[in-house]
């Protein structure tokens, strides 16, 4: 195609072009060429997908601006936010580390937050929403690197191995990363496909 058009839609798995229309919570769309599933009705609307996306939202800047971990070794106390946190390994020359932290659990859900908010925004509007079809593959491809969830279990990992030589408590960044992964995973299973697609 030479461009997206927002009321045309491409099957992942042959790229046939598909109109976009509303789905009911009960239907299935399927390709019309090899008949893979393109989107299933979902029994949250526009609404309910929008207030799950603010949510998301404001857990994602409690997360990062708290602190994720309490440490006592010794005597010593610290707290560390996941910023400072990624900060340090930088500083430690752990690079690597440092930028794939940043891109998993800030960026890509920040970015995957601001693209649903680009396509639910308009739709509770009720108005046509730009550049839908290209939201929609960015979205797919951002989804692949949030990996909030992965963090959060990795932290706990660390938190224990820690509480063996000092005492570790979770902080309430660690909380709000447990929030942004249930609310991600709500989201990534009602999806964005299912409000609307028309073979």
């Amino acid at each position: 195609m030479a461009r997206d058009r927002p009321e045309v839609m491409v099957c992942e798995q042959c790229g046939a072009a598909h109109r976009w229309q509303p789905l009911h919570s009960d239907a299935v769309a399927r390709c019309t060429r090899c008949a893979a599933v393109l989107a299933r009705g979902h029994r949250l609307g526009v609404d309910a997908l929008l207030a799950l996306t603010l949510a998301a939202g404001a857990v994602l800047v409690i997360a990062n601006l708290t602190p994720i971990v309490a440490l006592d070794l010794r005597g010593n106390q610290a707290e560390t936010t996941l910023a400072s946190a990624v900060m340090l390994a930088w500083q430690q020359g752990e690079h690597t580390v440092a930028v794939l932290a940043a891109a998993t659990a800030v960026i890509a859900p920040a970015l995957l937050i601001a693209l649903r908010l680009t396509v639910l925004l308009p739709l509770a509007l009720q108005r046509q929403p730009r550049y839908f079809a290209w939201c929609l593959r960015v979205l797919h491809e951002v989804s692949r690197w949030n990996m909030a969830e992965v963090l959060m279990v990795a932290a706990l990992v660390a938190i224990v191995r820690v509480a063996g030589i000092g005492h570790a408590q979770p902080g309430p960044g660690m909380l709000g990363f447990g929030v942004l992964a249930l609310l991600m995973a709500a989201l990534e299973s009602a999806g964005m496909k299912h409000l609307g697609w028309r073979q």
